[in-house]
């Protein structure tokens, strides 16, 4: 049996996740599945500290809609961590999924203490409780894929190579200047350092002065 596994781009907060994905809330024997992602790296650890399976599975763009299907023929139960603020992306599409073929489906908000069943609030119950009581109901599962479906997060490059050089300078600088500058904190602590040695240098040479000196004057007492 499966778990599907889904979280938006811009998610970032994997105590709740942790707290989730876990045997005390999810049966061991179950499959966890999750789309690669940059947050895969996350998702393994955590199942790897609960002896948990990971199905680690692939988004590709010629196949988009026959792999989300294959992950969703025998799953029990979906988990989405959404914060619902992010549209035409993978969570908001699995969402939709789940309400049209009612596959039963979890959401985790950072902006709520219980959680979303099936597109009711729940706060007087356990998760774990809650999952218990699902079983599994083999069903066809239709849906369209979207014309555009965002499943990554895009990131800008230089237009031209002119731009990128003047980016890698204007890095290199900035390192400069760190450097430089860490570098006179160091010089005027060392300065201050060897002014206090110095200090303490001519401290210890009066103490001695003064103790010869009275050394002297008992000496030159006592002859008398």
């Amino acid at each position: 049996m499966n778990v599907l596994i889904v979280n938006d781009l811009s998610w970032d907060n994997f105590a709740i996740v942790t707290r989730r994905l876990n045997p005390r809330c999810i049966n061991p024997n179950h499959r966890i599945n999750y789309f690669y992602g940059k947050h895969m790296q996350y998702i393994a650890n955590i199942c790897n500290q609960n002896l948990m399976t990971l199905i680690r599975r692939p988004l590709i763009l010629e196949n988009l809609q026959e792999l989300i299907k294959d992950s969703l023929l025998y799953t029990k139960f979906c988990i989405i961590f959404h914060n619902f603020i992010e549209y035409n992306t993978l969570s908001c599409f699995i969402i939709k999924i789940c309400s049209e073929n009612n596959i039963p489906y979890f959401i985790f908000s950072e902006h709520c203490q219980g959680f979303y069943f099936n597109g009711e609030y729940v706060d007087d119950i356990k998760f774990k409780s809650k999952v218990r009581t699902i079983n599994f109901v083999e069903k066809p599962i239709k849906f369209s894929t979207p014309e555009y479906l965002r499943l990554y997060c895009e990131k800008t490059y230089p237009k031209n190579i002119q731009e990128l050089i003047g980016n890698i300078r204007a890095r290199y600088q900035s390192l400069k200047d760190d450097k430089e500058s860490k570098k006179t904190i160091l010089i005027e602590d060392v300065i201050k350092e060897r002014k206090k040695m110095n200090k303490s240098d001519k401290e210890m040479k009066y103490l001695d002065y003064m103790n010869n000196k009275q050394k002297w004057i008992k000496e030159t007492i006592h002859k008398r």
